[in-house]
């Protein structure tokens, strides 16, 4: 009797056959449908293993990453998905160069440029340094800035040692554009070097400080004369020979448009019937009100001649 029954090896041989071509279909239809391609991230470039008291001076902020995968998984990928770094392990102050590296959750990183770069390791340093208020921006007109408050009078800069020889100083910069009124605010703090220029790579802690900020109406200053302001008639008999004042002026401080009325400051009446001689009276002055006087009072001396 003949046996039509296919052979255990043949079996196997049949299925390792068929499982080869559905690879290379899928293989194919995949290269069809969905291609590799290739696309180029701009990536934040951070540190690696690098001592925490050192710093790196001049590190770019990111670096460009191409990534080859199919491209239905490329099209959908964002900079989040990729890491680009340099490796410090093991380094030393001073200047070298490294290579900067980069790994990728989908596809493959064929190129991150630029590659190499020289940088330079110097010592963390840190100092403590008072702050100076930088006022920005122009107020209302007729205003000024009368008195400045802040929450920190000091601050702790960080950074590269060589760096942190370079701060000049440290400003606590005060936005008053278009502001009438006392205000606060939370104002940014910065060092600048010796040329006033900011210093973006020194760390500085607290970052912010709250500053509460009193805003005047912006004051005038005039001296004015001081004139007697005189009553009524001497006596029958007498007439008024002379009149002097002491001082015979008054500096006033007040807003510009309240001065721009005054021209003289009158005393009080003087009450001319009752005098029977020569006399020297400290008479108050009629400041107006919100009106700063230097004095508020004179001395006025009549002197009375009898008439023949």
């Amino acid at each position: 009797m003949i046996n039509n029954k296919p052979s255990q090896g043949n079996s196997w041989l049949v299925r390792a056959m068929a499982l080869c071509i559905a690879c290379i279909l899928w293989v194919y239809v995949m290269n069809e449908q969905n291609p590799l391609t290739t696309r180029t991230f701009n990536v934040p470039l951070s540190t690696s293993n690098l001592s925490s008291d050192k710093v790196v001076k001049d590190l770019p902020p990111s670096v460009n990453v191409k990534i080859n995968g199919p491209r239905g998984q490329v099209a959908n990928m964002n900079e989040d998905m990729i890491v680009a770094y340099v490796d410090f392990s093991g380094a030393e102050k001073g200047r070298n160069t490294y290579n900067v590296q980069a790994k990728s959750s989908v596809g493959e990183v064929v190129e991150v440029s630029p590659a190499l770069l020289q940088l330079e390791v110097d010592e963390m340093a840190e100092q403590k340094m008072e702050i100076e208020p930088r006022i920005m921006g122009v107020p209302n007109s007729g205003v000024t800035v009368g008195k400045m408050d802040l929450s920190a009078n000091q601050v702790t800069i960080k950074g590269a040692s060589t760096r942190i020889a370079e701060v000049g100083k440290v400003v606590v910069l005060v936005d008053i554009s278009n502001r009438d009124k006392n205000f606060e605010d939370d104002a940014a703090v910065v060092a600048v070097n010796k040329d006033g220029r900011e210093m973006y790579d020194i760390k500085i802690e607290p970052s912010k400080v709250h500053v509460n900020v009193v805003v005047l109406k912006q004051l005038g200053t005039n001296t004015v004369p001081i004139k007697p302001s005189l009553s009524g008639e001497v006596p029958s008999g007498f007439t008024v020979e002379s009149i002097r004042v002491t001082p015979n002026m008054v500096k006033l401080t007040a807003e510009p448009s309240l001065l721009a009325n005054i021209v003289e400051i009158k005393s009080a009446p003087i009450v001319l019937e009752k005098l029977t001689g020569d006399v020297e009276l400290k008479v108050p002055l009629n400041i107006p009100d919100k009106v700063l006087a230097d004095t508020h009072n004179a001395l006025v001396e009549i002197k009375l001649k009898k008439l023949e």
